[in-house]
């Protein structure tokens, strides 16, 4: 064998042996398996939706903090630092009372955040964002930046960890839709799929073709509609409406614009 045949042979052999994990939710995704790994974050109701949505509005930088006490000092200390801050966030759907923002992607417009740091706090999806820190690279993906998390994710040859963020510790049927939509078109890259991964192909295969129906179906939908929030399913529901990634920068962990994807869908059911 040549030595360029058995190079590639050796590439083909690493791609067939790349994994793709779905964890659909966040304590399923055991952080020592993270290392090494690109993870992707996904919780389309809101906090995913509203990440996208804030940078791509102009915000700087978006700060994922899991308790509320903590949001405040932070918001103080950015501000004597000369940095513009918004606080955004919610607990049980609704808005945080003495924060400037709720996790609605349309509070984020380029009025709101333009030039400004976005302090962030929600109920389940900061919480998931800074469990999968442990991964090498962590991105965040929404129905809204779709094709362009996927380019990230094909260009890559790291082990994948899609992490569900999942609403009050259970599984969440707009979190695995999504998940199920990559699986299905990063399968061509020969990746091994865990058993997750195959429920949340199946997942999309019975509810791809219904995006925005499927979210006011699930759980999360419902408690969005029962707290007067409806218009947030079909902003969620947007596929490929940007192209940036929200990527988790380090030391400290905050989310900036990582990349920008290219502007080919890769949904698929529109290839």
């Amino acid at each position: 064998m040549a030595d360029n045949d058995a190079v590639a042979f050796v590439g083909m052999l690493f791609r067939m042996d790349r994994q793709l994990s779905v964890h659909l939710l966040p304590n399923l995704a055991a952080p020592e398996r993270l290392p090494g790994s690109v993870a992707v974050v996904i919780d389309v109701l809101r906090a995913s939706t509203t990440i996208i949505h804030a940078l791509a509005a102009g915000c700087g930088v978006v700060w994922p903090v899991a308790d509320l006490e903590a949001v405040q000092p932070l918001a103080s200390k950015l501000w004597s630092e000369g940095q513009p801050v918004v606080t955004g966030g919610e607990r049980d759907c609704l808005p945080i009372p003495g924060f400037d923002l709720g996790n609605s992607p349309s509070d984020y417009t380029q009025e709101t955040c333009r030039g400004k740091q976005v302090v962030l706090s929600t109920t389940n999806g900061t919480r998931a964002l800074l469990h999968a820190a442990a991964a090498d690279r962590v991105l965040v993906a929404g129905f809204v930046n779709f094709s362009a998390v996927c380019e990230q994710l094909a260009r890559d040859e790291r082990p994948v960890h899609l992490i569900c963020a999942g609403t009050g510790g259970a599984v969440t049927l707009e979190d695995t839709l999504l998940a199920g939509a990559f699986v299905d078109a990063l399968q061509r890259k020969q990746l091994t799929l865990c058993d997750s991964a195959r429920l949340a192909w199946d997942c999309f295969e019975h509810h791809g073709m219904i995006v925005e129906e499927a979210l006011r179906l699930s759980q999360g939908g419902r408690n969005l509609i029962a707290a007067g929030l409806e218009d947030d399913l079909a902003i969620a529901a947007q596929v490929d409406r940007f192209l940036i990634v929200p990527e988790l920068k380090r030391d400290p962990e905050r989310l900036e614009v990582g990349a920008v994807g290219l502007a080919r869908s890769r949904w698929p059911l529109q290839r």
